[in-house]
């Protein structure tokens, strides 16, 4: 296993491969938290990591109390600036419908970004890959409970409707982002599809090797 690394280090190196990219992915989560935050306190919400995380600095266990020190200023223009059945984005949905679209939306996100191998294929690997994959697989389903649970509460709690479309919107588009990188600039190159041939041997003395009075 370490004579692998060794030589697929060798190779990185050769053609001047990094992994350093990868990390280039989390440079969104700052970007996403920051908006998502700074709309969740333009609809008078105090429920939020950056709350939550005062509470701990100002040792104090409430997160609500600890908002009051963050000077929330409420946008009040988002009262009227729905659309549809949600004319106010301070509100929460009633109907439920937000909630469903957050859920479908994070839901299609991770089914889409996540790829994991079929169950069946697992016990193939090597036992380093194999316990990887496991992993994996259960960290995806536990992302996957998880989403279910961000959109019972989102509605349970009532969730402003300003929140819940940016959540969607920003969701989708990271979606449709990760198909055309997928589809249409990295695409595969595509192999002709195998055909299934069967090969007939020759008897000596047959008159007929191919069965071709069969076929008749």
């Amino acid at each position: 296993m370490l004579d692998v690394r060794k030589r697929t280090a060798e190779l990185h190196k050769r053609w001047g491969v990094s992994g350093k990219h990868k990390a280039i992915s989390f440079l969104q989560i700052p970007v996403f938290i920051a908006l998502m935050e700074s709309l969740r306190g333009m609809s008078g919400n105090n429920k939020g990591i950056i709350a939550w995380l005062s509470s701990f600095i100002e040792s104090s266990p409430d997160p609500a109390s600890a908002a009051k020190s963050l000077h929330l200023t409420i946008e009040p223009t988002l009262a009227n600036e729905g659309a549809l059945w949600f004319p106010d984005l301070l509100a929460g949905d009633p109907t439920g419908v937000l909630p469903v679209f957050l859920t479908a939306s994070i839901l299609g996100n991770v089914l889409m970004g996540w790829k994991v191998r079929p169950w069946k294929e697992i016990p193939l690997l090597s036992k380093t890959e194999m316990y990887k994959q496991i992993s994996f697989t259960g960290l995806r389903a536990f992302v996957i409970v998880l989403t279910c649970y961000i959109g019972f509460a989102s509605f349970v709690q009532e969730m402003p409707n300003a929140l819940m479309l940016y959540w969607i919107t920003s969701t989708n588009l990271a979606t449709l982002q990760t198909w055309i990188l997928d589809n249409k600039v990295f695409s595969p190159v595509k192999l002709n599809p195998f055909y299934e041939r069967s090969i007939a041997f020759e008897k000596p003395g047959d008159n007929d090797p191919f069965q071709l009075k069969n076929l008749r």
